[in-house]
């Protein structure tokens, strides 16, 4: 009987894991560039099966629910037009690398500006790199290619600036979130080619979070939640009655 009980306590902290992870999408439905996270249940075993085979064991064999783990929709998010020179997304695959106190970091948010320095960097103030290092800019309007290469206008020339670096995570890794939308780098991470590259400039990306489907997944997981809970509840009320009538007969 103690399987029947350390799966659904198992399962009711995965379901907390899930509504943690949905209150952080629903937090951040209107952040650019934001992916939103998901909660990947590990195996295929159901769970109706593991709670028959878990009451029908005899004897304590660490039976636990399946194990969840996190993972990142990648997807990109439908782009919003501001009409501003510093603003840039990425129309497809690749993360912008800026350069932070712990080293390279990667985001998809794109409201760049120009800090004291003349340097191209993000709005919290981390260099914007590009294929040879950072970027200086001199104005405040440069012209920036669907490639990314960078130029602005000095009197009646065009002076190229640099290249915007694209990185790509490897296939299935899943990135270390630090928090203002960075993305911790991973092993493996290869640099986007230039005709994988599509920058848009004026344009900011929408998060990818649907707030609809978010609440949806909220609802199921509560009553899921409340179901385990008198699973757990109803498992102790069986062994406080046990015990009783064991004293009663004894």
């Amino acid at each position: 009987m103690q399987e029947v009980l350390a799966l659904a306590l198992g399962s009711m902290q995965n379901d907390m894991r899930r509504l943690d992870q949905v209150g952080m999408n629903l937090a951040n439905a209107v952040t650019p560039g934001y992916k939103r996270g998901m909660v990947v249940q590990q195996g295929s075993t159901p769970f109706a099966a593991a709670m028959d085979a878990a009451a029908a064991a005899s004897v304590t064999t660490g039976a636990a629910a399946p194990l969840v783990s996190m993972a990142t929709d990648a997807r990109t998010g439908t782009l919003k037009g501001t009409g501003q020179s510093l603003d840039v997304a990425i129309g497809a695959d690749g993360y912008f690398e800026v350069a932070t106190d712990q080293g390279p970091a990667y985001t998809r948010q794109g409201s760049f500006r120009v800090d004291a320095q003349g340097r191209l960097v993000t709005a919290q103030g981390q260099a914007v790199m590009g294929l040879g290092g950072e970027l200086f800019l001199t104005t405040p309007n440069p012209v920036i290619s669907t490639t990314g290469m960078v130029t602005e206008r000095v009197g009646d020339v065009d002076r190229p600036v640099g290249q915007i670096k694209l990185m790509r995570f490897p296939e299935g890794a899943q990135a270390q979130r630090l928090g203002d939308g960075l993305l911790a780098s991973a092993e493996g991470m290869t640099q986007l080619g230039n005709d994988e590259v599509q920058l848009r400039q004026g344009f900011t990306e929408n998060s990818n979070v649907n707030s609809a489907q978010e609440m949806t997944q909220l609802i199921q997981t509560m009553r899921h939640f409340e179901s385990m809970h008198r699973v757990a509840q109803s498992h102790d009320d069986m062994l406080a009655t046990a015990i009783r009538r064991l004293g009663e007969n004894s």
